[in-house]
């Protein structure tokens, strides 16, 4: 389970470094992609395991299924860490998210979010607005 907030730099070669907490999962490889509101979302392998079984249970007759499906598979980049912990971004992911300078790396249960930092701060501002102004919250097994 991957799960807090750590701001980091994209360094001139399209690496960064990756949380000390999140490095055991990967260890045995990520695969990353494109991730829905232009982030970047990084699985480890067993995780993506898990996302491509989902992914083959999509309608390949429906159009837009099918979009989703190759979209995601066509933007995977496997990749491992290296010793410092960082991974390399290819150019087109890190053009599609807007990374550059600073990187939000956001621990998201399951996968790892990668986002433009100033693109992260206007997402986290407008949903945590959203959350305080919740009349009726999510029913998350009595967590509020």
């Amino acid at each position: 389970m991957f799960l807090g907030e750590y701001q980091h730099t994209l360094d001139p070669k399209g690496r960064v470094i990756l949380p000390s907490a999140f490095r055991e999962e990967l260890e045995g490889g990520l695969v990353m992609t494109v991730g829905l509101d232009h982030c970047l979302t990084v699985h480890s392998r067993e995780g993506w395991e898990e996302v491509v079984n989902g992914l083959r249970a999509l309608r390949t007759t429906d159009r837009r299924e099918r979009m989703f499906a190759r979209m995601l598979t066509a933007s995977a980049q496997a990749e491992e860490l290296d010793r410092q912990g960082r991974i390399t971004i290819p150019a087109r992911l890190r053009d599609y998210a807007d990374l550059r300078g600073n990187v939000a790396v956001i621990g998201a249960d399951s996968r790892i979010e990668l986002w433009n930092a100033e693109a992260w701060e206007a997402y986290r501002s407008e949903a945590m607005a959203d959350f305080a102004a919740t009349e009726r919250p999510f029913d998350v097994g009595g967590a509020f």
